[in-house]
């Protein structure tokens, strides 16, 4: 979630670096994906790929990071999601409006710079920039007829529900640990929190008990409660994912995962939130940070790059020197695949 961000009734929450949302699309052809284009919109190429050495070897399981607090996972012919916010609308215009653009989401999938259909949607909170993108997800005519499970709160369902979803979501509070794939992963749901920053606030709170009208504007999109999860591929792989730069100490104690994903927007007022977080975590291999970019940019801007806080890689860097860990920090680079 941004800080300092306003929305059309005034309501300061979480601060961005701000570059306005240039072109949609651009770059070269159609990769093997061959999904249509809306509007035959040209695309760019897919990212090179890297890889990265786990501890056994390869485990086969590959992580991109979507930009804000989004990734995507996939093994083995699978695909799932986490906070898939995707068509970086400028929510600084308009007092906040609510405009996702399909478009991206098109043109992602055609260049195969995004793996669909997923199987798992995994949602850490209800803010629009980790939950906007979902319905038009959920609701995507070529994929109707795959089953796609949801996981959120209460509020989330009810907020999906409110955006045209119908397909049925799994109402989680933390503490559920759910298997998938007849076995071949399993998702732990953790109770967290949202990021607090200058005030000790954040950003639209609230929650929803039914569904509410549907959201127009940001601010529309409660954060009704925050979770994080762990996935494991049984014997290959742990990955831990926030969308909060916050977390419950006592929830995450004895977890190791091999992989987590550190959200990296303010956290000026949470006490000690790096040390304590990657020190109740064991120091895991890799530590990747997430939440870092201004959100805004769009994919094939030639600007997306700079829109990355440097600061976030240094600042876990030094923690993990500071607290004697072993973690490898692996920096995130938009929609390219780091092969586990």
């Amino acid at each position: 979630m941004c800080e300092n961000c306003t929305t059309a009734g005034g309501q300061a929450g979480a601060s961005r670096r701000g570059l306005l949302r240039t072109a949609v699309m651009g770059g070269a052809g159609l990769a093997a994906a061959g999904l249509a284009v809306a509007g035959g919109a040209p695309v760019a190429a897919a990212e090179p790929e890297v890889a990265v050495e786990a501890a056994r070897g390869p485990v086969g399981v590959g992580l991109r990071w979507l930009g804000v607090a989004g990734w995507e996972i996939t093994f083995d012919g699978r695909v799932l999601y986490f906070d898939p916010y995707l068509s970086r609308f400028d929510y600084r215009l308009q007092g906040g409006a609510l405009r996702t653009d399909p478009r991206v989401i098109e043109g992602l999938l055609a260049s195969g710079r995004l793996a669909g259909p997923p199987e798992l949607v995994m949602v850490s909170h209800g803010h629009w920039d980790h939950m906007a993108d979902v319905p038009y997800l959920l609701t995507r005519k070529e994929w109707a007829a795959r089953t796609i499970d949801t996981i959120g709160t209460e509020t989330h369902a009810h907020l999906l529900r409110a955006m045209g979803v119908e397909r049925p979501v799994i109402v989680a509070s933390g503490g559920e640990y759910l298997s998938f794939g007849g076995g071949a992963y399993t998702v732990e749901v953790i109770r967290s929190l949202h990021s607090q920053s200058a005030g000790h606030g954040f950003f639209a709170p609230g929650s929803r008990t039914e569904p509410p009208p549907p959201p127009t504007t940001t601010a529309d999109l409660v954060e009704g409660g925050t979770l994080a999860y762990q996935v494991t591929v049984p014997g290959r792989l742990k990955v831990m994912l926030f969308g909060g730069t916050n977390f419950v100490e006592r929830e995450i104690a004895g977890m190791r995962p091999d992989v987590v994903m550190v959200s990296m927007t303010d956290y000026s007022t949470v006490h000690e939130y790096l040390p304590r977080l990657l020190t109740a975590l064991g120091g895991p291999r890799y530590v990747i940070p997430s939440h870092h970019d201004d959100m805004i940019t769009g994919y094939d801007d030639p600007a997306l790059p700079g829109t990355v806080n440097p600061k976030a890689v240094a600042e876990l860097r030094a923690t993990i020197a500071r607290a004697g860990l072993a973690s490898k920090v692996v920096p995130a680079v938009h929609l390219q695949r780091l092969n586990f």
